[in-house]
């Protein structure tokens, strides 16, 4: 029963992550997966289950105390034009899969609302039973065609998802495991 809650908020959060993707889709195109990464810090696994600044809540491994970025590697390819659009090891993004398209997006800031929080509010987040923030919406950084994403691979537990591309580039990402290996399973398909 603790599992369920703690995985809820979990799932709530995909489906929000799948709606936000979903604005950005042609008609007729699927969305067949879709999680946050972040770029590998080189930091151990250990290090890396602490939150990450700037991430939405609810999402395994993410916000809170920044890690800092491993020294870059020489990157090639598709590879490297993915490497240019990531964004910094502290902040997350959002990979989809689709049946044309990889794409990689980044939530959007928006200014808080103007109202201040009332009594009601106040109570609910004293209570445990506030609701987490909306997701916001989603601003497109980089986008391949399907074809060119060759294969990937999960590292469990470690949560590392690996992308290899038909031009013989490869990157690598951070993202929970447990959302890695479904993305990995419809890249498969």
């Amino acid at each position: 029963m603790i599992f369920m809650r703690q995985a809820d908020p979990v799932a709530r959060r995909q489906s929000e992550l799948r709606l936000r993707v979903g604005e950005h889709l042609d008609v007729g195109e699927t969305l067949r997966a879709a999680l946050w990464v972040a770029r590998e810090s080189g930091l151990s696994t250990i290090a890396r289950i602490t939150r990450w600044e700037g991430a939405p809540e609810g999402l395994l491994g993410f916000g809170g105390a920044g890690p800092t970025a491993s020294p870059p590697r020489a990157l090639e390819g598709t590879a490297a034009e993915l490497d240019r659009h990531l964004p910094e090891p502290a902040a997350a993004a959002a990979l989809a899969l689709t049946g044309a398209r990889l794409l990689l997006f980044a939530p959007v800031e928006e200014p808080p609302a103007a109202r201040p929080p009332g009594l009601h509010d106040r109570l609910r987040r004293m209570l445990g039973r506030a609701e987490p923030t909306p997701l916001p919406r989603l601003e497109l950084l980089w986008q391949c065609p399907r074809t060119v994403l060759a294969a990937v691979g999960v590292s469990d537990p470690e949560g590392t998802l690996a992308l290899g591309f038909a031009d013989g580039s490869s990157f690598s990402v951070v993202a929970p495991a447990m959302l890695a290996v479904p993305f990995a399973e419809a890249a498969r398909q």
